[in-house]
């Protein structure tokens, strides 16, 4: 279960320096898009952005409005999902996050170009939409590319660092806002325009540090580039190109492909409804995004400072503060649920126990926000104070369970030669319904006020029913033996994985996927690996 053994930690990260490295440069695509997210909620409620829109903050269209700007990114990021098939697939995930990244650097430039001589906002929504496509592009790519990259002993945790770095960017942008609005007093344009240029700084990092980085060994399994695979792959295992290891995983990645490399699109498909096992394995990244969005999280992510004035918070600032206060407890507790619980308490257990918090909180907050709703002018009590503290009660538990978690699962059990095309539908689902989230949250908060954190409350409930009964355990399983935990009863499986001491992922840690000795062609060649081993005993 959860183990705090830091030394362990410290230990992985000097064994997988070269792994740790290539994750920390693809999460800063994590990081510019939490940093979107965290920005436009701040600079929604600062005057000087109010004024330059010519936008009336007391108007009853106003919370529709708000909801149309937040939202139009999302608009962008489901189309930026959905075309991360066809471009990673064709051009590789390293090629794919290049693109991705200019197409979400210009989009930035033009909102922070916006609003010169003209109040229209179109132009502002243009760059968003732009924007967004870039990170919806981003999004899908990432998990993908680290998960098909990182040891099968630190993947949960890597992939996890996309989420690490995307909490560290909204804190960031919320900091960002506080400080811009405590500095510039005035109405002027740049109050709001810093943030959104500000944004671009983990692009250009992303951009500076990725072109260092190798493609997917995978991905180029795929492609039949076998030399170029067992090159990949050992620079990122930190080991020669003949070690035993490379060589035996290199060899279990070209078993796992025979007669599905460069699949078109619909063998894609068909191959991911091709039988029970791989309609639930394709179905399931695509469930457990849908659950992420309905946490609640994204409608604090985007309205925090509203939320905290409508539990009892008093002042714009005040509100700005607390909402980075926010951030910093959720980077502590996913840097610590990574570093703690990723690996050791395995997948499964965080998932459960993240529910279990974050439902005691919304219900709290929706049950005091009932029985002693708060008026304008009053001042904080006992009750209303710990419904503040609930607020980052809630972000604890999500940021080890349902924040991280989804993303490694999503990857781990997306099989490979179909794992472009689910994390396409993953990303679409999740960013489809982080829309709908960001366009309803104003409207909900404003029309049945504590009946929004209930709804979320009810469905956190809901999801931790769904973990136990449908979510397997997959910590240390390698990519290429994770359809086992399909296979068979998958709701029997999924029961017994509640349990650590009889999980599946115990067993299948050390499973090797077995190889016919004739299947070595020569040393890289069609069919063989790096230094023609032949054969690879089943564990």
């Amino acid at each position: 279960m959860l183990k705090f053994d830091l030394g362990a930690v410290l230990a992985d990260i000097k064994a997988y320096r070269t792994a740790y490295i290539l994750t920390a440069v693809a999460s800063f695509g994590g990081m510019l898009f939490g940093w979107d997210t965290g920005l436009i909620g701040g600079v929604l409620t600062m005057d000087a952005f109010q004024r330059s829109f010519n936008l009336d903050k007391d108007s009853p269209d106003f919370s529709s409005l708000q909801g149309n700007i937040v939202s139009v990114l999302q608009a962008g990021c489901f189309f930026g999902a959905l075309s991360s098939f066809y471009v990673s697939d064709k051009f590789g995930r390293k090629a794919a996050l290049i693109i991705a990244d200019t197409i979400f650097i210009i989009g930035s430039l033009v909102q922070t170009l916006c609003a010169i001589n003209t109040h229209d906002l179109a132009q502002l929504y243009v760059g968003r939409v732009i924007g967004g496509f870039g990170v919806g592009l981003i999004s899908a790519v990432v998990p993908t590319y680290i998960g098909e990259n990182a040891n099968k002993e630190i993947r949960g945790r890597c992939i996890g660092c996309m989420q690490l770095f995307n909490v560290t960017g909204i804190c960031l942008s919320f900091f960002v806002n506080y400080g811009i609005n405590i500095r510039i007093k005035n109405l002027s344009s740049s109050k709001w325009r810093i943030p959104f240029a500000l944004q671009m700084l983990p692009g250009v990092l992303l951009l500076a540090g990725i072109v260092f980085q190798n493609e997917s060994p995978r991905w180029l399994v795929e492609k039949n580039r076998l030399r170029d695979a067992a090159k990949a792959l050992a620079r990122v295992r930190s080991k020669p190109v003949d070690d035993p290891d490379v060589a035996q995983e290199l060899d279990e990645i070209i078993m796992d492909f025979r007669g599905r490399e460069k699949l078109p699109l619909m063998a894609q498909l068909k191959a991911s409804c091709s039988n029970k096992r791989m309609l639930y394995q394709s179905s399931f990244a695509v469930i457990l995004m849908f659950w992420q969005q309905w946490t609640g999280t994204n409608s604090i992510n985007y309205y925090a400072p509203q939320i905290f004035q409508s539990v009892g918070l008093k002042g714009q600032s005040s509100g700005l503060f607390a909402t980075g206060v926010y951030g910093i407890v959720k980077i502590v507790c996913t840097a610590l649920g990574l570093m703690f619980a990723t690996e050791q308490m395995g997948r499964k257990w965080s998932l459960l126990v993240g529910s279990a918090g974050q439902a005691f909180a919304m219900f709290y907050i929706g049950i005091n926000s009932a029985v002693n709703p708060t008026q304008e002018g009053d001042s904080l009590t006992g009750k209303s104070v710990f419904a503040i503290v609930c607020v980052y009660l809630f972000v604890v538990f999500y940021s080890f369970g349902w924040g991280p978690i989804p993303f490694i699962l999503s990857s781990e059990c997306s099989p490979n030669h179909v794992r472009s095309l689910i994390m396409a539908a993953a990303l679409m689902t999740q960013w489809l319904f982080n829309f709908c989230i960001a366009k309803i949250t104003p409207i909900m908060l404003d029309k049945i006020t504590y009946g929004t954190f209930l709804l979320f409350g009810a469905c956190c409930i809901l999801m931790g029913i769904y973990t136990v009964f449908c979510v397997p355990e997959t910590k240390n399983v390698p990519l290429e033996s994770v359809h086992m935990l399909f296979e068979h009863g998958i709701i029997k499986g999924c029961i017994q994985d509640t349990a650590p001491r009889y999980s599946r992922a115990r067993k299948l840690q050390n499973h090797h996927v077995a190889r016919n000795v004739d299947s070595d062609v020569d040393q890289f060649g069609k069919r063989g690996t790096a230094t023609g081993v032949q054969h690879i005993e089943d564990a």
